[in-house]
């Protein structure tokens, strides 16, 4: 089922002039930032067809919907929280951080956020359970999300030594095989608790040289 423009509707219908929907991507990666995506329609727009959650398009697609999301889009942004925030503040704390870069980058002040089964303090916000599977904007945000931290995580210095283009850092059994050989890099998750227990036998051998 494609994500409809249902809940933005129901929030339009109360007043609710500038819905903006969220999501994150990279939660779930042992290395580099946290991304998420905001994007702002307004009432008249017409959906793209084929857009859904990120996750369940290719990448070419992605790009396509990407591109044609910010054509459209009455505003967007994405924010980041860095892999040193995840570490020192806990993945709750950075994914509220880069929610709030993301929020305040659009622009405009939005009036509510939909956001994909996550709570933010700091404005008024709605919930939505499997969001980026239901929720147009939001599956919207997680493709912007997605395009541009993949874009970011496949350039990086230590993207050829880790192959961060192809797991884009997520724990795949070549990425741990990789911090196995080389150990970690300056951008890795080292408070992720697969990457400590994985690392009790295996001695670091590769020094930061990415501090940013």
């Amino acid at each position: 089922m494609a994500p409809t423009l249902k809940y933005e509707r129901e929030l339009w219908a109360k007043g609710e002039e500038i819905v903006c929907g969220i999501d994150e991507v990279g939660r779930g990666s042992w290395a580099g930032p946290l991304y998420v995506g905001a994007v702002v329609f307004d009432k008249n727009c017409k959906q793209i067809r084929g857009v859904n959650d990120s996750k369940a398009l290719t990448a070419r697609q992605r790009e396509k919907f990407y591109k044609e999301i910010k054509k459209r889009a009455r505003a967007y942004a994405t924010g980041r929280a860095e892999h040193h925030e995840i570490d020192a503040f806990g993945m709750t704390a950075a994914t509220n951080l880069a929610i709030k870069r993301a929020v305040e980058a659009l622009g405009i002040q939005a009036d509510m956020l939909l956001i994909d089964a996550f709570s933010f303090d700091d404005m008024e916000c709605m919930a939505v359970k499997g969001g980026d599977k239901v929720c147009y904007s939001i599956s919207c945000a997680s493709i912007l999300a997605k395009v541009e931290r993949d874009k970011y995580i496949s350039e990086v210095p230590e993207a050829t030594l880790y192959k961060f283009d192809k797991n884009k850092g997520y724990g795949t059994k070549e990425h741990l095989e990789l911090i196995k050989k080389h150990g970690l890099s300056g951008i890795h998750r080292k408070s992720f608790k697969p990457i400590k227990d994985s690392l009790k036998n295996y001695k670091p051998q590769v020094t930061s040289y990415r501090n940013d």
